[in-house]
């Protein structure tokens, strides 16, 4: 039995609100302390090994709703209306966010890894192309 801990000491403690396993066992949680925190220092994103260890974090200016992972991306849904794609080693901005003008509730990313589908809080459901931008018609 392992414990997730969070790097640091939080008052009051940071809350676990998004967890994912990617398809070689890494852990992506995200935490969130207080209402009354600092909205900067307010989320974090964390990554862990198969084993436990904590490789990886970095603070989030978003709330985020949902996340999903592949081989080499996080993929991240916001309340704030944004689709973020992370790099799953570094959890580093891969490519700008993606405004999507109504809050995420749900990101998967198809088989191929071809298209990233995100439901919104309006019940739409936008197909959003994930390929290098001529590999994408």
């Amino acid at each position: 039995i392992r414990s997730l801990r969070p790097p640091g000491e939080s008052s009051p403690p940071a809350v676990l609100s998004h967890l994912a396993v990617g398809p070689e066992g890494q852990v992506v949680a995200q935490t969130s302390v207080g209402q009354r925190a600092c909205l900067k220092d307010r989320f974090a994103l964390h990554l862990y090994s198969v084993n436990g260890k904590h490789l990886s974090s970095v603070p989030l200016d978003e709330e985020v709703t949902a996340m999903c992972l592949t081989e080499e991306f996080v993929v991240l849904g916001t309340m704030q209306c944004g689709l973020e794609i992370r790099d799953l080693q570094s959890l580093r901005a891969a490519v700008a966010p993606v405004p999507m003008r109504v809050p995420v509730h749900s990101v998967s990313v198809t088989k191929e890894k071809s298209h990233i589908l995100v439901g919104l809080e309006d019940g739409k459901l936008i197909v959003v192309g994930a390929g290098q931008p001529a590999e994408v018609s």
